[in-house]
């Protein structure tokens, strides 16, 4: 949860900067700083395709019982 908190207020600050660019450089709104910072955060925070924070675990269920080492099989007991 630590890693997501850090994210999200790093991608925060993000948004806040490229708003603040908008602004100077296009002549936006200034409101559009914190707007596109909130936006990219709550993307961030809530991350609808599960791409940045997985959602459980996976459980391997076959481990190999024998491995190729060197060309040659290894028996693993």
């Amino acid at each position: 949860m630590n890693k997501r908190i850090l994210a999200t207020f790093l991608w925060f600050m993000v948004g806040w900067t490229a708003g603040a660019m908008g602004t100077f450089f296009l002549g936006l709104p200034e409101g559009l700083n914190i707007a596109m910072a909130a936006v990219i955060a709550g993307f961030v925070w809530w991350d609808p395709t599960h791409v940045l924070w997985l959602q459980g675990r996976t459980i391997v269920k076959s481990v190999p019982t024998r491995q190729v080492v060197g060309g040659h099989r290894l028996q693993v007991d």
